[in-house]
């Protein structure tokens, strides 16, 4: 799962000598929350709805003050974030999650030999992962392990196989009760052995459908 092929490759971007009142209305014209700053082909920074609506006066009334006129006809270039995290068209979909997560942030720039190539946000993750858990292929299985065998470092992806099992969905995730969620989507004859085999190693079963 490559940021390839979940990012936008049409982006919208903005010029740094934009004013601040040009950009939040090319944002809401291209129903966008966030976009790269672009200077002569290169990316120069990112400036997001939230920052405009900072600087931006509030009301028609405040528009007309001195202070109002100010922020409308501020730079992008004075508000935007310089220090861009970005990510490469070939980083995996996790990269891409954790950064945000980490970062705090709804969209990387994906730059690629220099070359802005895309964007991708948390809308685009979420439906990736979306598309996962409401793939149609197979059974999907859904249990938990005990706390006790977390260290165990159990290999679900070769017992399936031993059960001449196909998987393609993997997904594992560990609860604050010390437990792990496992979500899987698996094809074959013998799944309901598998499934018996998971039972057997004191999982607890919660969904098979």
């Amino acid at each position: 799962m490559l940021v390839r092929n979940f990012m936008a490759s049409d982006v919208v971007t903005l010029s740094p000598d934009q004013t601040c009142h040009e950009a939040l209305q090319e944002l809401r014209r291209c129903k966008v929350r966030r976009a790269p700053v672009v200077q002569n082909s290169k990316l120069v920074g990112i400036v997001s709805e939230r920052d405009l609506l900072r600087v931006m006066p509030g009301t028609c009334a405040q528009a007309s003050t001195m202070a109002g006129e100010a922020g409308m006809d501020l730079p992008v270039r004075d508000i935007m974030c310089t220090q861009v995290v970005t990510l490469t068209p070939n980083d995996h979909l996790k990269q891409a999650a954790s950064i945000m997560l980490r970062h705090r942030i709804g969209g990387v720039p994906v730059v690629q030999g220099g070359q802005l190539k895309g964007i991708i946000t948390e809308s685009d993750i979420f439906k990736a992962f979306y598309g996962i858990l409401t793939s149609t292929r197979g059974w999907i299985i859904l249990f938990e392990e005990p706390a006790e065998f977390a260290d165990a470092q159990r290999d679900y992806v070769k017992l399936c196989l031993e059960h001449d099992c196909r998987m393609h969905t993997f997904l594992k995730y560990p609860t604050s009760t010390g437990t792990t969620m496992y979500y899987l989507c698996v094809e074959g004859e013998n799944v309901d052995a598998f499934v018996g085999r998971l039972w057997a190693m004191s999982n607890h079963v919660m969904l098979v459908e």
